[in-house]
């Protein structure tokens, strides 16, 4: 052992929670490469640099399946480093802030910097969310743009952003934005994430249109024509249908789409999220929501999801969800050396949704490392 080259990073005495390999116990994880060297109980050996984990939970990296993280481009976007840092999200997946006109910019100058790793939903809209309403005028819809830039950076772009909306399609549109979405990444092989909001398209139109491995984000969102329950609460049945034929629901918690209410009645008929996401940018980071991924972690734990469930769906879930299982989303060994180190608090959190509503948790998830290719952010 003495002879080998040393770990860049050894954690120690955590309690790895890995759905997506079968793991949660005590082990330790090495690092070298950049990549998972080995995960058990008791791992030896020379490391560069050693992190005691204990009482702490170690997990693969967040992924956030809807980010806003193209500043200086879009008025909403953030800079993903800083909250990547805070937050154990070593993955942040650009929801359609970049269009096919703006993507040469986006590598430049948030991918290539970034230490966390950045991907992309390209946007429908030539022009991503640069103006809006950015599929209101016709010639800026264009599949073929959208299909030959998921082509032409398949090393970043994961599948095609549709906001199937009136503030995105102007008021004189229909569904064929999401049409056209759907048709480019039919093209490609990739999905489609459509973002929920007000009609058109009505929400049951959209759920028509997705196929198998598309996703609808925003599924939390509160206002009564485009939430996924009925005005008794029950799940609507074309709902349900989306999800027996394979269509993924995102939470996409945002400024204006997860409302405790919705969350609840979800909750009581086991309507749980594919997978977790914060819709996070320069509004929804703000006090009092401050979400981020622990934040709405957080959420899913105080309504009754298990902890297994939460880590699943904002570390395995999403990585499958874009195609990107196998490199990262667990820490088996020869996989991307990204590491959450989490705490769980005991006490009285005050957790606020989108409506500034707030319900008080006796727990919460709070980042205390993010790792990402196994240097510590």
């Amino acid at each position: 052992m003495s002879e080998r080259e040393p770990y860049d990073l050894l954690i120690t005495g955590g309690t790895v929670v890995d759905p997506m390999a079968g793991r949660h116990g005590r082990a330790d994880v090495a690092i070298a490469g950049g990549k998972v060297a080995a995960v058990g109980e008791g791992l030896s050996g020379p490391a560069r640099r050693t992190l005691d984990a204990s009482g702490l939970l170690v997990t693969p990296g967040l992924i956030d399946l809807h980010a806003h993280v193209y500043p200086g481009c879009t008025p909403l976007s953030i800079d993903p480093d800083p909250l990547a840092a805070r937050s154990g999200t070593t993955t942040m997946v650009d929801c359609g802030s970049v269009g096919a006109a703006t993507f040469a910019g986006f590598r430049r100058f948030v991918v290539e910097p970034a230490r966390c790793r950045v991907l992309a939903f390209v946007n429908i809209s030539v022009i991503g969310l640069v103006a809006m309403p950015e599929c209101g005028y016709g010639r800026f819809v264009d599949s073929n743009a959208a299909y030959e830039c998921v082509e032409a950076n398949r090393d970043l772009v994961v599948g095609v952003k549709v906001r199937g909306s009136r503030n995105a399609l102007g008021e004189d549109n229909t569904a064929q934005p999401v049409w056209m979405a759907v048709a480019a990444a039919g093209a490609a092989g990739a999905p489609v994430i459509m973002h929920l909001g007000d009609p058109p398209p009505a929400l049951e139109q959209g759920l028509e249109i997705l196929r198998p491995g598309d996703l609808v984000t925003h599924s939390y969102k509160g206002q009564p024509v485009t939430r996924l329950v009925d005005h008794q609460g029950r799940v609507k049945p074309q709902v349900r249908a989306a999800r027996e034929r394979g269509v993924l629901f995102d939470i996409g918690h945002g400024s204006g789409s997860f409302s405790w209410r919705v969350a609840h009645h979800l909750a009581e008929q086991g309507f749980w999220p594919d997978t977790i996401s914060t819709d996070v940018h320069t509004s929804s980071i703000k006090a009092p929501i401050s979400v981020d991924m622990p934040n709405a972690m957080t959420k899913m734990l105080h309504l009754g999801m298990d902890l297994e469930a939460v880590i699943h769906a904002s570390t395995g879930a999403p990585a499958r969800a874009i195609g990107w299982a196998g490199r990262i989303g667990s820490l088996q060994p020869g996989m991307a050396g990204d590491v959450a180190v989490l705490a769980m608090e005991e006490g009285d959190f005050p957790l606020t949704d989108s409506y500034r509503q707030a319900e008080h948790a006796g727990r919460r998830l709070v980042a205390r490392h993010t790792i990402c290719a196994g240097q510590l952010l």
